[in-house]
C-alpha cells in the first residue's frame, strides 16, 4: 500500500467536505474496455468492504479496495 495519507471527500450539495473517519472504497472492472472503475462505498469496517471485494473475485471480476485515512 502507499505511504502517503489520503483522505475521502464527498459532496454534500454545494459542500465539499472530509469523511472523517477511516474508510474504505471497492473498485471493480466488469471488462477490458471499460475505462473508468466502477466503486461502492464508503465502508467503515473492512470486513464489510472485503465481502463485496470477495464476490467480485468469486465471479471472475478484478476488484480492489483502495483506504483513505479521514
Amino acid at each position: 500500500m502507499g505511504k502517503k495519507s489520503r483522505k475521502y471527500f464527498y459532496a454534500d450539495g454545494l459542500n465539499l467536505s472530509s469523511y472523517g473517519k477511516k474508510s474504505f472504497l471497492v473498485f471493480w472492472r466488469e471488462n477490458e474496455r471499460q475505462k473508468l472503475s466502477t466503486s461502492a462505498g464508503p465502508y467503515v469496517d473492512y470486513k464489510d468492504a472485503e465481502k463485496i471485494m470477495i464476490k467480485h473475485l468469486s465471479n471472475g471480476v478484478c476488484s480492489w479496495i483502495v483506504s483513505y485515512d479521514g
